[in-house]
């Protein structure tokens, strides 16, 4: 399978890392509507064949780079318990989407509205941050934190619609007080 298609992140063409690295320094430098694949195959020295092989559009190649960086700048945290699991994903995920490539995604994905391409890409990050909560509560579920099934998916959004808001509309960073204090109001929640 493909990375078009959602295959392992560890499948790729050879040059991937090159290849990532072109798509977030060029949309550092020109975003996204001057992001071409031409462009990307010249800055990560792959062949733009190669390129097309493995992601039939521009907006596959943006996805397949925002995952990767996901994967490599968002490892699911496992401290032993929900509360500190929550506050370590959210904390993460404000850091995340305040530089580097998760400010770049925040840009592109800003303007999902006028492109339909790009509101599916949004769905499938969401998505990607939707598991890692599923992976935290049901490892809470577990344990004995949480009685019976949690909608993962209502979680998900209670606990990064903020990060998101912050990231995208007022580009205001989220504190770790507000990180804590947003995974304490959901946790009592969620414990009645």
């Amino acid at each position: 399978m493909t990375a078009s298609g959602g295959g392992p992140a560890a499948r790729g063409p050879r040059g991937a890392e090159a290849i990532h690295t072109a798509v977030l320094d060029l949309l550092a430098a020109d975003g996204y509507a001057r992001l071409t694949v031409e462009g990307v195959a010249r800055r990560s020295g792959v062949n733009k064949t190669t390129l097309y092989r493995w992601w039939p559009s521009k907006p596959a190649l943006v996805a397949a780079t925002f995952r990767h960086a996901i994967a490599r700048d968002l490892p699911v945290p496992d401290t032993g318990a929900l509360r500190g699991d929550l506050v370590t994903l959210v904390r993460s995920k404000a850091a995340f989407f305040a530089d580097g490539p998760g400010r770049l995604a925040a840009d592109v994905l800003a303007h999902t509205g006028a492109d339909p391409e790009l509101a599916r890409l949004a769905d499938e990050l969401l998505g990607q941050h939707g598991t890692h909560v599923s992976e935290v509560t049901g490892r809470a579920v577990a344990r004995g934190e949480l009685a019976g099934p949690v909608d993962d998916v209502l979680l998900a959004d209670l606990l990064l619609g903020p990060v998101w808001l912050r990231a995208v509309v007022t580009r205001r960073r989220m504190s770790t007080a507000d990180a804590d204090a947003l995974v304490d109001t959901l946790l009592a929640g969620l414990r009645r």
